[in-house]
């Protein structure tokens, strides 16, 4: 009986723990976000869909964080072709984006790919951009290398901008030299070669879609939605002592 009452106690224990710790969140002024519920409630035309607003409590931000509620983020579709983000498979981290536009940036050189999304997340999630794994059979990086999109307050359409490693400059200086060589081996004289050569340097930078990474249409990327803390930075005359210290690049390997 005695081992009862002391789980019962580290029960309530526990939930006076949980309690203490959400009326702290609120006093501190933490600006829980308001979740949406919807229901269904009698109207003079009937049954109707109304929304609630709800502030969330400590334990609903843990479920959230550990996937035991879903997180509501919402969208925006700015333009028809939009299509809506998906993970391919259950358990994926990353949802797929799909590219509905691409232009290309002459004085970057790169390719900025729309996608006609726009989103609204809660208060402290935001949203990262990353090149899907089939990247590697292009010969392009995610110019930001991870994007970052701050959900909760940024409401333009999400972009992705690509740059290949090989310049168009270069990719039509090589094209302007397999031209070349190949007139001359069809017999051609070398003005003739010539001409060809420079007609071939020309239309590479006439279309430069042509050498895009990623045609409209095609999953360009992903989207992973994250928390982040709200952080506040204390400047300290002496850190905490650790075995690594200041060990830097490689340090580890050097042991």
């Amino acid at each position: 009986m005695a081992g009862n009452k002391n789980n019962v106690g580290d029960i309530f224990r526990r939930i006076n723990m949980f309690n203490e710790i959400s009326q702290k969140a609120k006093e501190a002024d933490l600006e829980l976000t308001n979740i949406r519920k919807t229901i269904l409630e009698e109207t003079k035309e009937g049954l109707k869909e109304i929304e609630q607003h709800d502030v969330k409590d400590f334990m609903i931000y843990v479920k959230e964080a550990i996937g035991q509620v879903k997180l509501e983020v919402f969208f925006k579709k700015l333009d028809e072709r939009s299509v809506v983000p998906t993970y391919a498979h259950d358990g994926d981290v990353g949802m797929d984006m799909t590219a509905i536009d691409v232009e290309y940036d002459k004085d970057g050189d790169f390719y900025i790919y729309h996608t006609g999304l726009a989103f609204e997340s809660p208060k402290h999630y935001g949203i990262l951009m990353f090149p899907r794994s089939s990247n590697r059979k292009t010969d392009a990086y995610l110019c930001n290398h991870v994007g970052v999109a701050d959900s909760a307050i940024y409401r333009g359409e999400i972009l992705f901008c690509f740059k290949n490693r090989t310049s168009l400059r270069q990719i039509a200086l090589e094209s302007r030299m397999i031209s070349f060589w190949n007139s001359i081996e069809e017999g051609k004289s070398v003005e003739e070669a010539t001409k060809e050569s420079v007609k071939a340097w020309s239309d590479a930078f006439k279309d430069p879609l042509l050498f895009a990474p990623y045609k409209v249409g095609d999953r360009i990327g992903q989207m992973v939605v994250i928390p982040y803390p709200n952080v506040k930075l204390i400047e300290k005359e002496q850190l905490s002592e650790t075995d690594r210290g200041d060990g830097a690049f490689g340090s580890t390997d050097k042991k």
